[in-house]
């Protein structure tokens, strides 16, 4: 008897579910099964409601689902509303690439003069279809097959001015204000381009106000856009804006965030972090990103004129020089070997680069040569070549008189410059006692050289008078100066000091501390790079992975840039437009 009532219950639990019948049956909103872009819902009613929607799972092919929505039993919500069931779901779905396609192959008769002689024509039809179908608690419901007709291009690639932009999401088109560039717009080749074509949208407000700008299309068809683009004379920074691409049937788009930036360049920054160069706006908005295979980014420089930057990279032995927009315009083959610095004299149009002349060598020797800039390259120059014991460093170039260029090799705790090499011919060293001098800024504007000097810095001039000395750092690691300030990044303390001038080899002056700046905490400020317009400064957090705009005279943060993988060199471009 017992087990005759288990068996009976068990027949009973089978058929309570009436598992022989799908539970579900898949529909589209659309009344039809053809795919022709965009977002395309297809929804199932329960024939027995659930209670979470992670108990529905939707099988779909080849194609995406963008998102999902519910349909509730809103009696069950009146009465209770932690109590809901639901009664159906609704997946919307698309497609980025076809799925594999079903190939049929007919044979057509096409003449036939007896029996035995006859044409033949074979047409191949390619048919890309997807199934797709539900599962709830293990059972699943009936599929719907869809036809794919169109799907939407993406983009491939977009250049503004010959620089591609990175970003797929996201797009940045930065420019400067009235200058003429070009804007490319490759798409991927079209599914169905005998039905569909793409319409690109680009946003408006890269007209800028009303008789500011213009945009012309020149190129347009199924895979490239090219517009001829005059930027607005005003400064825009909007992250608001869209880029859309439509089909010309209507049925859906795609669309991109953009980032419009037009902005002024003095006060812009260039920041070197972990295998990649990054440009920020004097607003901190980003404008230009290079990633090119850098090995370790040992120094940069800007021509203050022309706004070109300039890159040496020690691993690679390679100098880069690049535009303003971040273009490469010229690299070095086999000049340099183990390159650790570099100034750019923009008066006399140098460029001064530190090497070494055997870097596998097991004393290190350095070099120090003077090159032409010859449009976007480098021209040796004659009797310009300087060599010194060990890698030198912290090159600086007075940007007012020719051949004046101040260095520091941390090794030796030498600090020196060149002057007038014509008649000089061997470079003048500081006689001070040195502590693994890092680098050198030097003002021009007061004829003074910063020395960044292990946990202090010092201020002298060329005839190798102190005019200041401040103690009390942890570790300097950068110092630069304008305006009548002077700043000075502090790694191991954990803050940039702002001290003002002038300094002028006091007493007070050669008894300076940490106490005397104004302080602004950071994480690791790595560098610092003040900038002539206002005498403010940017800073380069290496751990915080950001870029931070000081201003000159309040104790404030007026612009950051962040998206950085451990950066740690910085140069502000000093460009007067």
């Amino acid at each position: 008897m017992p087990f005759f009532i288990f068996a009976l219950l068990s027949l009973l639990l089978s058929c309570s579910r009436e598992s022989a019948e799908p539970l579900l049956t898949p529909e589209s909103h659309l009344g039809s099964k053809e795919y022709n872009g965009g977002i395309f819902p297809v929804w199932i009613n329960l024939k027995e409601p659930v209670r979470s929607a992670g108990q529905i799972n939707w099988k779909n092919g080849n194609s995406k689902i963008a998102y999902r929505t519910q349909k509730l039993d809103t009696s069950a919500l009146k009465n209770n509303p932690l109590d809901t069931l639901i009664l159906a779901d609704t997946a919307f779905i698309y497609w980025d690439a076809p799925p594999p396609p079903f190939v049929k192959i007919d044979s057509i008769l096409t003449s036939e003069k007896n029996d035995s002689i006859k044409s033949w024509r074979t047409d191949t039809t390619y048919y890309y279809r997807d199934t797709l179908f539900a599962i709830i608690d293990g059972f699943q419901s009936e599929s719907i097959t869809i036809e794919v007709k169109n799907i939407l291009p993406k983009i491939t690639s977009l250049s503004v001015g010959g620089l591609a932009q990175p970003g797929d999401s996201l797009l940045v088109i930065a420019a400067h204000p009235g200058d003429k560039l070009e804007i490319k717009l490759s798409l991927e080749k079209q599914f169905n381009p005998l039905k569909f074509h793409p319409i690109v949208e680009l946003p408006a407000k890269l007209l800028g106000s009303p008789n500011s700008g213009s945009l012309k299309l020149r190129t347009e068809n199924d895979s490239l856009f090219v517009w001829e683009w005059s930027v607005p004379n005003e400064v825009i920074a909007d992250s608001s804006l869209t880029l859309k691409i439509r089909d010309s049937g209507g049925y859906g788009e795609r669309i991109y965030k953009v980032y419009l930036v037009v902005y002024t360049e003095f006060g812009s920054m260039w920041v070197a972090s972990e295998r990649e160069l990054v440009k920020y706006s004097p607003a901190g908005a980003e404008v230009a990103r290079i990633s090119e295979g850098f090995g370790q980014i040992s120094d940069l420089a800007v021509n203050s004129k022309t706004g070109k930057l300039f890159v040496t990279d020690q691993s690679t032995n390679k100098l880069s020089i690049y535009d303003t927009y971040g273009k490469l315009l010229y690299k070095s083959d086999d000049l340099f070997k183990n390159p650790t610095g570099i100034a750019i004299d923009v008066e006399s149009n140098y460029a001064w680069v530190a090497d070494a002349i055997d870097p596998l060598a097991k004393v290190f020797e350095g070099r120090l040569s003077r090159f032409v800039l010859i449009g976007d390259s480098l021209k040796p120059t004659e009797d310009a070549e300087y060599k010194m014991s060990g890698p030198i460093k912290g090159l600086s170039a007075d940007q007012f008189k020719r051949d004046f260029l101040w260095f520091a090799i941390p090794e030796s705790d030498t600090v020196g410059f060149f002057r007038n090499i014509a008649v000089e011919t061997e470079p003048k060293i500081m006689d001070f006692k040195w502590n693994r001098p890092s680098m050198v800024f030097y003002d021009g504007n007061n004829g003074v050289a910063w020395i960044a000097d292990s946990s202090r810095v010092v201020g002298i001039d060329s005839s190798g008078i102190v005019k200041a000395e401040i103690k009390g750092f942890g570790f300097v690691s950068s110092v630069s100066a304008a305006a009548g300030l002077l700043w000075v990044s502090d790694i191991l303390g954990g803050k940039v000091y702002r001290f003002k001038g002038p300094f002028i080899g006091s007493q007070t002056d050669l008894k300076l501390t940490i106490m005397d700046g104004t302080p602004f905490d950071f994480i690791a400020p790595a560098f610092v790079s003040a900038f002539g317009g206002d005498g403010g400064a940017w800073v380069v957090d290496r751990e915080a992975g950001s870029a931070i705009r000081l201003d000159s005279k309040k104790e404030e943060r007026i612009a950051s840039g962040t998206g950085l993988k451990l950066p740690y060199l910085g140069k502000v471009l000093q460009v007067v437009e």
